[in-house]
Formats: structure tokens, C-alpha cells, sequence
């Protein structure tokens, strides 16, 4: 089987840290052309931090980069309600070792992708900041991206606003580049990721394993809890990893090709993502494959045969 050539967008961030961690785990179906790092769940220097950390706790690492520390036009708002002070908060990882190959995400993805002969898969997890200047930058480039498989928006409601998804809201001019790009994209919005959750009871069993990724996971996702709930969840949704998920698994997901529209006004709809549902309309060419459904059971088995494997690789 040929291997997917992916470049992972993100800002890590408990659920990028569990997206990456399953990307890592199935390198003999991907190849990883690198992670870059955009400000979201905090700023840009932390989130990039702590990807560092990530990398040097794992002893496994790909070529990474940092880029853009606020949104287009906008100021930056941030998710440390949700992971804390540091973005990763719930695990005490080392000082880092490992660096960064280029502080300039932009043609450093750039340079990724067009070295390549084959086309790549990008997989956005954050704000679309990065990718919305680099199609600006360098129009030429969408010819050699495949597909976006990205973590953001909602059809129905939204999460940080009553009408907005948090990435979307963020940076909602970057997101209409994205999505008005001509590329294929898959949309892992609320309605997918809130039933891509994990429990309890699973977090729990990995909290209670001696691995030392299956441990530090558990113990991520334990802090990552709180937030959500006060919110009143029972489960917990593991959002970023919906967009790494779906390449390796399409069949555990049930989906609609959409027309999704993005506001980007200043009023209460900023961020809000939204189709035309109507059973009766049909669209020519949809620009967004909008993920809607997901065997539970089987997302939450792959995700942890993938930390397993990580387990063994990372003694």
C-alpha cells in the first residue's frame, strides 16, 4: 500500500498531542513530512513548546516548524480555559532537546510539498492561519495538495460561541481561503467529534498501563476532563483526531458532501460554518465532505492499539 504523504498543522494542545501520537504510530501508512505549529489553544510560543517537549519525551520526532503567532487580521484569542496555562497541561514533561528545522511554517510546508513528486494530504487540527497564507502566499501549491483533512467548524451549533466552532472562530478569514481553495476537504466538525469520545472508564484503564505513552495519555486526558466536565460532558470529545482517523479509517465514518459557507462579519455568526441541508439540493461539486457519524467503539480500539504500539516502540 502506498503511503500517505501528510504535513500535520497544529497547536498542541491535548487532542493535537493524541492526533500526532496516532499519525506516529502508523508510519507504515504515513509519511510524515513534517508538523507545524500555529497559535489557537495558546500562543504561538507555547503550543510550539510543548510540541517540543512532546518530541523529546518521545525519542521519535519529525522535521517541525513554527508559524503564525496571531490570525490574518484578527487578534488572537485562546483555549487555555480548556488546556490550561501551559496548552498540555496534566503532564510533567522534560526541558527539550529537540529543535525546531524553521521558525517560517509557511515555505517550509511549501518547500515540503513542492520537493515532492507526489501529491500531499494536509491536516490541519488548529486554526486554518498557516494554511490560509500559505495558498495567499503561494496560489501554485493547491495544485499539489491532494486533499485537507481538517478538525473545525459545525453544521448545527458551535462550541466557544452558540454559532461557532473555536478553530473557525479564531481565524475565520483564513478558514474561508481554506475552504474556498478548490481542494478537497474533509470537515471533521462538533457533530463527528463530540461522538469521537473517550470515556471515564477508558481513561482510567490508560492512566492505570505501564507504558510511558499509554501513561502520560491517560494522564493528559485526565486534566483535559475537568473543563468539559463543568461543561457537563460524561465523555470527552477527542476532536483533532478525527482528521488523522479518517485517512486511516474512512469506513468507520458516515458522511454528507456538502457547499459549506463561512461567515467572517463581526456580529454573532463570526466563525459560524454553515450548508444548505436541504435534502433536494444538489451541489456539482462540493467542497467539503462533512463528517457526521463514527463507530465509537472502533475509533476508541484503533486509538489505543496505536498508543500499544507506541508503547513498545518508545521503551
Amino acid at each position: 500500500m502506498t503511503k500517505k504523504n501528510i504535513i500535520i498543522d497544529c497547536d498542541p494542545g491535548h487532542d493535537d498531542v493524541m492526533a500526532i501520537l496516532l499519525a506516529l504510530a502508523n508510519q507504515d501508512k504515513f509519511n510524515i513530512l513534517g508538523v507545524t505549529t500555529v497559535a489557537g489553544n495558546q500562543t504561538l510560543e507555547r503550543v510550539t513548546l510543548n510540541l517540543r517537549k512532546l518530541y523529546t519525551y518521545l525519542g521519535i520526532s519529525t522535521p517541525a516548524a513554527s508559524g503564525a503567532a496571531k490570525p490574518i487580521i484578527r487578534e488572537l484569542t485562546t483555549g487555555k480555559e480548556v488546556h490550561g496555562e501551559t496548552g498540555l497541561d496534566g503532564w510533567d514533561f522534560p526541558e527539550p532537546t529537540f529543535q525546531l528545522d524553521s521558525t517560517n511554517a509557511i515555505t517550509f510546508m511549501y518547500e515540503k510539498i513542492m520537493n515532492l513528486e507526489d501529491k500531499v494530504i494536509l491536516v490541519p487540527t488548529g486554526p486554518l492561519t498557516n494554511i490560509g497564507l500559505l495558498f495567499s502566499a503561494f496560489p501554485e501549491i493547491k495544485e499539489k495538495v491532494e486533499a485537507i483533512s481538517l478538525m473545525g467548524g459545525s453544521i448545527y451549533s458551535g462550541n466557544y460561541t452558540p454559532n461557532a466552532e473555536f478553530n473557525i472562530y479564531v481565524d475565520p478569514e483564513a478558514a474561508k481561503i481554506v475552504f474556498n481553495s478548490g481542494i478537497p476537504i474533509i470537515m471533521s466538525g462538533l457533530e463527528v467529534t463530540h461522538k469521537a469520545a473517550i470515556t471515564d472508564e477508558e481513561i482510567e484503564k490508560l492512566r492505570a498501563m505501564d507504558g510511558r505513552i499509554s501513561k502520560m495519555c491517560g494522564e493528559l486526558l485526565h486534566f483535559y476532563t475537568r473543563y468539559h466536565r463543568r461543561e457537563g460532558y460524561s465523555s470527552y470529545p477527542l476532536h483533532d483526531v478525527c482528521s488523522i482517523m479518517y485517512l486511516l479509517h474512512p469506513e468507520i465514518f458516515e458522511y454528507k458532501d456538502l457547499q459549506v459557507y463561512i461567515d467572517t462579519s463581526d456580529g454573532p455568526s463570526r466563525g459560524k460554518t454553515f450548508a444548505d441541508l436541504r435534502e433536494w439540493v444538489k451541489y456539482e461539486r462540493p467542497n467539503a465532505r462533512v463528517l457526521l457519524n463514527i463507530d465509537r467503539e472502533r475509533f476508541i480500539d484503533i486509538l489505543f492499539e496505536g498508543f500499544k504500539k507506541l508503547d513498545e516502540i518508545c521503551k
